[in-house]
């Protein structure tokens, strides 16, 4: 067999899978292998999927079937939550496939593919190991970075096969993800989010904290956010919130997925908290700092929802007021608790829930939005492209100040688009600026001129620092 020389990975889900794919690239690229972001240029396809529920398993299969089309001579490797449970099953489906692996199978994956074996094992969830991330190849802009701090979760939602694919919560050592973070701030990263199943829960099993975690990366020179996602809903207090969200370097931006907030369906997903103790949370955390960003997640059409459920939903977001919020539809999952449950929601009613938590969220985000208009923030430039990419988000941008001449939106040639603390990278909106002069990884001062409910304009009011 040939000895390819260059690999790709094409990454489906969420972030943690993306640094799943990083890892995996770090273990090529140690031996010798070229990673690159163009499959055109690869002799290695590599297929990171997403099992979490039935759409993204579609998708999964339509990425499989898409790049066995289209390989040629390459080298396809399947890997990803998806393997982990149905591994056989996709290697009996898909002959082509040079070899499949699961979760976490780093090493053996790469040395199986140079000795030309047909499949690597999978992996028990409590084998994963994550040595060596802090020379991973970024998949992200250069000046930013997903950083996985444990792996698993320990709680048992009804909904979720999680722990059924990644096993109970192992978190990793302070030690290791600080070592981690400051090589990757040495090659030039100053943003960095972590991650993981359940970020409330990190340290249980190894004594040490979330609060610990993120006093000892504040410490790290040169870096300028520490970002936290995927906080579990009342497991961690009011005051060791506060104190995690004024520690310098950490951005105030909760990302903290409910779920729901009918009392009825939380008890069935089993979700161990209660929605007022929540409002009073956040109501409290806002009082801090209203400028504070919440964002949150919400499943709709879980068995024996009724529309006084969804109610509920609308209620606690008009009374919290996140600045996002996601939303997606229940899927059955086999192994789960929800699966058993036999009253179902009808999928027409599941899409008229969804459209009236747009039409309110949408409201809510504006009023947000509007509370930004003409003041400062700090933004970092993610990347420079070219204005036609973005003219439909610059038409919405219709909420603009008025003491400010707006005629770059339509005369620019080109658009730095990047960020101030209000938004995460790829999850929410952006704020766009004038690109003549800008570059990547640039942070600087500007003053938002224009907003619509989930972006904004612009202009600089002083250059901070370059890259």
């Amino acid at each position: 067999m040939k000895s390819p020389r260059t690999v790709f990975a094409a990454t489906l889900g969420c972030d943690k899978n993306l640094v799943d794919s990083e890892a995996l690239l770090g273990r090529f690229a140690a031996r010798g292998v070229v990673v690159t972001t163009d499959p055109e240029e690869a002799d290695i396809w590599v297929l990171n999927t997403c099992g979490f529920i039935e759409a993204a398993r579609r998708d999964s299969t339509d990425a499989i079937e898409r790049m066995i089309e289209e390989k040629g001579d390459r080298l396809l490797v399947v890997t990803g939550c998806l393997t982990q449970e149905r591994g056989v099953e996709i290697r009996e489906r898909y002959p082509e496939i040079d070899l499949v692996s699961g979760i976490g199978n780093f090493d053996k994956l790469v040395e199986s593919l140079e000795l030309g074996q047909d499949i690597v094992p999978v992996a028990r969830p409590e084998d994963v190991q994550y040595e060596g991330l802090r020379d991973r190849p970024l998949l992200t802009p250069p000046h930013l970075a997903f950083v996985k701090i444990s792996e698993g979760c320990n709680f048992r939602c009804s909904f979720c096969r999680i722990p059924l694919i990644r096993g109970d919560q192992k978190s990793r050592s302070i030690e290791h993800i600080h070592a981690e973070v400051e090589r990757l701030v040495s090659r030039g990263v100053r943003e960095v989010m972590l991650v993981s199943q359940n970020t409330s829960d990190y340290g249980r099993e190894t004594g040490e904290s979330l609060r610990d975690l993120v006093q000892k990366l504040s410490e790290v020179p040169e870096l300028k956010r520490v970002r936290l996602h995927y906080l579990y809903p009342g497991l961690i207090s009011l005051p060791v919130m506060r104190e995690i969200l004024t520690t310098p370097k950490v951005v105030p931006y909760l990302d903290m997925p409910i779920q729901h907030a009918s009392a009825d369906v939380l008890k069935a997903m089993n979700r161990p908290f209660r929605s007022d103790d929540l409002i009073k949370f956040f109501s409290s955390l806002r009082e801090d700092n209203p400028d504070l960003v919440l964002r949150t997640t919400v499943l709709l059409g879980f068995p024996g929802e009724t529309d006084e459920d969804i109610e509920q939903v609308l209620d606690f977001l008009a009374a919290v007021k996140f600045d996002h919020v996601g939303s997606y539809r229940y899927s059955p999952e086999e192994g789960t608790a929800g699966a058993d449950m036999a009253i179902t929601v009808d999928p027409e009613e599941v899409a008229d829930y969804e459209a009236r938590l747009l039409d309110l969220q949408v409201d809510i985000a504006l009023d947000r939005q509007r509370l930004r208009l003409g003041k400062q923030h700090r933004i970092v430039v993610d990347k420079i492209e070219d204005v036609d990419m973005w003219q439909d988000v610059l038409d919405d941008l219709t909420e603009r100040v008025d003491d400010v001449d707006h005629h770059w939106l339509t005369n620019a040639s080109t658009i730095a688009v990047g960020r101030s603390g209000h938004q995460a990278y790829e999850m929410d909106g952006v704020v766009l600026l004038d690109g003549e002069g800008r570059t990547p990884g640039e942070w600087l001062e500007a003053r938002w001129t224009a907003v619509s409910a989930f972006d904004a304009a612009a202009v600089p009011v002083t250059s901070s620092e370059g890259k």
